[in-house]
């Protein structure tokens, strides 16, 4: 076979291939992002619409029921719910396992654009293929000072946590935007004959901007627009409710209260007993969650200098400390795992082809490294899971290739020709092992839905290995066996247990 005779008869090039892999494959690990869990796509699509300033019955009767009655029927749906809250429409599409999610958004979006009974206030739907993201570290800014204060340094610390590497979104809880605060007394209202809805108008039809369209001119076209009143309250206390015929105006502050408070509480946080504003970081798809957290930490020790002595900083939730704790655990069972494997080929053959099957095992993780990190997967559990699998397969070609070249040497054949024709009379049973063992992973490809994109790395991982395997045992062992094994005529091969006169002397011992 080719392969095996270019491997004897040029060792350094083979060499400096396997000086390449080495290098490809640790680049690779130390490029590839660490976390707990893949981020997957969720065969589950979410529709948001958003109706400002409408009550939840009225979004429900003029956004929800449309855009269900558009999807009712479809084939690909599962299961279809669905949330009116004040101001907006959620719609949640759960998928078949095994939908083409891909075309269903394309179909989705046609559906959408075929909507045209939606009212003009509302804006355009909004379509969004859910994904698994988990946080990566919360931050908490907390203190005994007004709220208003604290919430204007919270949204000042999240623009600035949304520009460090790796960040994806900063979610806040515990706080509260400002409101502008319109009270009407009935009584008043009476008196003045003015409904409330002619109040609730007079109000959004003020502090909207609006197109005027446009007029030509020589210098081109002027677009015109109507604006607003300024959100402020004194400005918005002379909004013009009704106008009679002799020029008289009836202002909203003749008839109503208006002030600046914060919105009703939807979230409280407190932190160490006093109140706070929790900022909760997740990372982007390529950022590793060490890095993330690390960055994270640091604007924290940097913000601390900036803000004054009744603010503090505190962190909490840091996801990194559990990945690190997890992913140390799989690495130290793989690293058990390494020695015994290490150990059992030292006890059963001899040191030098212990020692040349196990220069198989790196090789075979880090070509495996090399080919996820190429097709976008990451190191997280579920991966390193998969390469504990791996660990015990790896081995089993190059002991077949090696022990089957140390026995032609013990025959008194020269160590290239040795290697040359003890590869080549194993290379098909063990091309047959190989993709036997390939082809009981394969099936795993096969399982739909999110568990299937779960555990796709698992297949990957193991057959990546199992190939790096067998091109090392088969592109780089008999190289290397050429130049290392040597048989001594009439020696026994050290390393070597003889078995049956080690259980006689235990049980003699008995």
């Amino acid at each position: 076979m080719y392969l095996i005779r270019f491997s004897v008869n040029n060792p350094l090039i083979v060499n400096l291939l396997l000086a390449i892999v080495i290098v490809l494959g640790v680049l690779s690990w130390r490029a590839m992002p660490q976390e707990m869990f893949p981020n997957v796509e969720l065969d589950m699509v979410r529709i948001d619409v958003e109706f400002e300033g409408a009550s939840p019955e009225e979004v429900e009767r003029q956004i929800t029921l449309p855009v269900e009655e558009e999807f009712d029927g479809m084939g690909d749906i599962d299961v279809m719910s669905s949330t009116s809250y004040e101001g907006q429409s959620s719609v949640i599409i759960k998928l078949k396992p095994g939908t083409d999610v891909d075309q269903f958004m394309r179909d989705a979006q046609t559906a959408l654009d075929q909507i045209t009974d939606l009212p003009e206030e509302a804006e355009q739907p909004e379509l969004i293929r859910l994904k698994t993201r988990f946080p990566v570290i919360s931050m908490t800014l907390y203190g005994d000072v007004s709220r208003g204060y604290l919430y204007k340094k919270a949204d000042l610390a999240k623009r600035r946590m949304l520009q460090l590497p790796g960040v994806a979104s900063v979610g806040v809880a515990g706080d509260r935007e400002w409101e502008i605060w319109v009270e009407t007394d009935p009584y008043v209202l009476a008196a003045n004959a003015v409904p409330v809805s002619q109040v609730v108008q007079a109000v959004r039809a003020n502090l909207r901007d609006l197109p005027g369209g446009a007029v030509k001119a020589r210098e081109g076209d002027i677009l015109l627009r109507g604006k607003g009143v300024v959100p402020d309250p004194e400005q918005i206390v002379d909004v013009n409710v009704r106008s009679n015929e002799q020029g008289g105006q009836l202002r909203l502050g003749d008839i109503a209260h208006v002030e600046l408070r914060l919105e009703e509480a939807r979230t409280l946080g407190r932190f160490n007993g006093k109140p706070s504003v929790n900022l909760t970081v997740t990372k982007t798809a390529e950022a590793s969650t060490m890095d993330v957290s690390g960055a994270v930490r640091d604007f924290a020790r940097e913000i601390r200098q900036e803000l004054p002595v009744s603010i503090q900083v505190g962190l909490f939730s840091d996801l990194s400390v559990y990945v690190k704790n997890r992913l140390n655990t799989v690495k130290s069972s793989g690293l058990v795992g390494l020695c015994l494997v290490l150990l059992s080929l030292y006890l059963f053959l001899n040191f030098r082809v212990a020692l040349i099957t196990a220069m198989g095992i790196p090789v075979s993780f880090l070509v495996a490294v090399s080919l996820i990190y190429y097709f976008g997967f990451t190191i997280n559990m579920i991966s390193l899971f998969a390469f504990l699998i791996a660990l015990g397969l790896i081995v089993d070609d190059a002991i077949i290739v090696t022990e089957n070249v140390y026995r032609h040497m013990e025959e008194g054949l020269p160590a290239p020709e040795a290697a040359r024709i003890g590869a080549h009379e194993v290379y098909w049973p063990v091309l047959a092992s190989t993709s036997t063992t390939i082809a009981a992973f394969l099936p795993m490809f096969a399982i739909g839905g999110t568990m299937g994109a779960f555990i796709s790395v698992i297949p990957v991982v193991v057959s990546a290995a199992l190939i790096g395997s067998m091109l090392e045992a088969f592109g780089v062992l008999p190289s290397h066996a050429a130049e290392l094994l040597h048989v001594r005529r009439n020696q026994k091969r050290r390393g070597r247990i003889d078995w049956t006169a080690w259980l006689q002397r235990y049980l003699a011992l008995l």
